[in-house]
Order: C-alpha cells, then sequence, then structure tokens
C-alpha cells in the first residue's frame, strides 16, 4: 500500500516512526500538536491516530526529514 493512501496507523507503527525520527513522546507531541498524554496513547492504541498525522510521519519517513520540534514551553508562563 502507498504510504500516502493509508489512512490508519497501528500503534507498533506509530511507536516505530517515533524510534526511526529518534523523537521522544513528548518531542513527537510536540511536533504534532498534542500532549505527551496524547502521543503516549496512541502509542498504546487507546486513541486512533489522526489521519493528517499518521500521514506527516509517513511523508516525514518517506522524504528523509528531520522534524523541528518546538521547545516546551510551560503553560503558567503565558499568564498575565
Amino acid at each position: 500500500m502507498n504510504w500516502q493512501t493509508q489512512r490508519t496507523m497501528s500503534p507498533a507503527e506509530f511507536a516505530a516512526v517515533t524510534g526511526k525520527l529518534k523523537l521522544s513522546q513528548a518531542a513527537i507531541g510536540r511536533y504534532l500538536g498534542v500532549s505527551e498524554r496524547t502521543a503516549n496513547r496512541y502509542m498504546k492504541g487507546l486513541t486512533a491516530v489522526p489521519i493528517p498525522s499518521a500521514l506527516l510521519l509517513r511523508a516525514l519517513i518517506k522524504f528523509k526529514v528531520k522534524p523541528v520540534v518546538p521547545l516546551w514551553v510551560s503553560p503558567v508562563s503565558h499568564r498575565e
């Protein structure tokens, strides 16, 4: 199956992609715009990986792109 047409991503595949990209759960969560807890749920199969995220991660692997992960910013620092 072509990486562009496969819409689902299994927990094992999510973990494998995370490993290939050499990212922690926290980093993959920040990159995808979700919490570390949500990334953990993707890995455990408790929550399905969203289609856009699955496509993005497969594209990164296909084209050998190293993701630029944003730095973690405390939610407390945004309060006035």
